[in-house]
């Protein structure tokens, strides 16, 4: 993660073609249901960085936060890459958070259709 300017940005390693497909950033311990995604974030990966501007999310001065996001490919159809990144902005600047077991496993939750819902809300 890094800042560029006065977007966040989140390095993507081998990009290829994956664009993203939807994005949720949320207050960290925000119950599931009340998170909000956005399907259509108009976002790109462009030189193997996807970057969040003012203009899609403006992060608070202070404050936990959780970055959920899908990747998709046009080239490998069925392979999408899910993503969970924690960090805290702090008076303007921006630092990693290590992800809770429990936030790692977030994207499994939304995107496969067999894993029973309570094994998400533990």
């Amino acid at each position: 993660m890094s800042v560029v300017g006065e977007s966040v940005c989140f390095s993507i390693a081998e990009p290829q073609d994956y664009q993203p497909k939807d994005m949720g950033i949320n207050p960290r311990e925000i119950p599931s249901k009340n998170k909000n995604f956005n399907f259509s974030p108009g976002l790109k990966v462009t030189d193997g960085k996807l970057c969040i501007p003012p203009s899609f999310y403006r992060f608070p001065d202070k404050g936990q936060f959780i970055v959920e996001y899908l990747l998709t490919s046009e080239k490998h159809q069925g392979e999408p890459r899910n993503f969970v990144v924690t960090l805290e902005v702090n008076h303007g600047h921006v630092y990693n958070v290590t992800p809770t077991e429990r936030e790692i496993f977030l994207p499994y939750c939304r995107y496969e259709s067999d894993t029973p819902l309570a094994a998400c809300q533990r």
